[in-house]
């Protein structure tokens, strides 16, 4: 607890990406929210690079939702690097179809601008 599994790369000051890793669960996932907070005020898509995350709970694709939620038709949200586990959990719960302003996106070019 207390250390947070991402970072903000900034690949171009009007395109941020927000890079996850390690394990999103309950101890963490609410911070998510917390710290895209200025992009969704700004509006607009939001990238998330999620090809470090080794594993996601109910409570981190919950937060996924609140971003998504939270933009609403100001923009979207898009997942880049998803695969693994996070793959799995995605396509069970068919994100895409449950969310239209999100987008993913499975390959891991943005893991290698970190």
């Amino acid at each position: 607890m207390g250390r947070w599994p991402w970072q903000t790369i900034p690949i171009d000051f009007r395109n941020p990406v927000v890079a996850l890793s390690g394990e999103i669960d309950m101890s963490n996932a609410v911070g998510i929210a917390h710290s895209v907070k200025p992009l969704i005020e700004a509006g607009g898509p939001i990238v998330i690079d999620v090809s470090g995350v080794t594993f996601i709970d109910s409570t981190g694709v919950q937060a996924l939702f609140a971003v998504v939620d939270a933009l609403g038709d100001r923009g979207c949200v898009v997942l880049h690097g998803v695969n693994g586990t996070v793959r799995k959990i995605i396509d069970l719960i068919q994100l895409q179809s449950v969310r239209p302003n999100i987008h993913i996106i499975d390959c891991t070019v943005l893991a290698l601008a970190s």
